[in-house]
């Protein structure tokens, strides 16, 4: 099963959720910053992490009777991508990503009052590249290969970014109030990001995955 069909199918289990019968579905929008990062580059002194966005919606559907475990399938746009400042630069490498994101979670929410609900779950998620870009600052102009300060596309031949990510969403944990979600998550991708064979040193691969946190608030109908 490659990247796409996953994808398919994960969006498909989104879009047949409201057809679960005899369930209270509720429907939520959510919302936040995203610190993206390029997981298995070996140049951590030069990775200071992408501050980006997100946001979009879903449903959460009951599993059990007590209304302890959930599934939440939602459909978001999501930044993400890596900073780096070479060494003796004096600038920054910026590769922007920018993709339409399907997350299905299973959840467990706990009380812990009459207001407050915790909230911990983990799933999968799959996602489609539709823009990005690889820029500079104060004059950097090539960064392993790619001629950064011409601003090429993160998905032509020059930088050779993979538009499909499909991964794990390692956790999900936060608090509920009322209506009111609160939510941190980490996800970590399972394919490379990039395609391209200049990412290679004589004792390195640099293909990296994406990697993400998430800091988000949400709003439950």
């Amino acid at each position: 099963m490659n990247a796409r069909q996953i994808v398919i199918i994960l969006t498909s289990v989104l879009l047949s959720a409201t057809d679960v019968v005899g369930q209270e579905i509720h429907p939520f929008v959510k919302g936040g910053l995203t610190i993206g990062l390029f997981d298995g580059f070996a140049a951590s002194k030069e990775d200071v992490g992408h501050m980006g966005f997100n946001f979009g919606g879903g449903v959460q559907i009951p599993l059990s009777k007590n209304n302890k475990t959930f599934l939440e399938p939602s459909l978001n746009l999501i930044s993400k991508g890596n900073v780096y400042e070479p060494e003796k630069a004096g600038g920054r490498v910026i590769f922007d990503l920018f993709f339409v994101e399907t997350q299905v979670d299973l959840v467990f929410r706990g009380r812990m009052g009459s207001h407050w609900v915790f909230v911990v779950g983990t799933g999968l998620y799959g996602a489609y590249g539709i823009g990005g870009k690889a820029t500079s600052t104060n004059g950097v102009t090539w960064y392993r290969g790619i001629p950064v300060g011409e601003s090429p596309s993160m998905y032509d031949d020059v930088v050779g970014a993979n538009r499909w990510d499909v991964g794990w969403r390692f956790v999900t944990i936060g608090v509920d109030y009322h209506h009111f979600m609160f939510r941190l998550e980490y996800e970590l991708g399972f394919l490379e990001q990039f395609n391209k064979t200049f990412y290679y040193n004589s004792s390195e691969k640099y293909l990296g995955r994406n990697a993400s946190y998430s800091l988000n608030l949400g709003y439950r109908f």
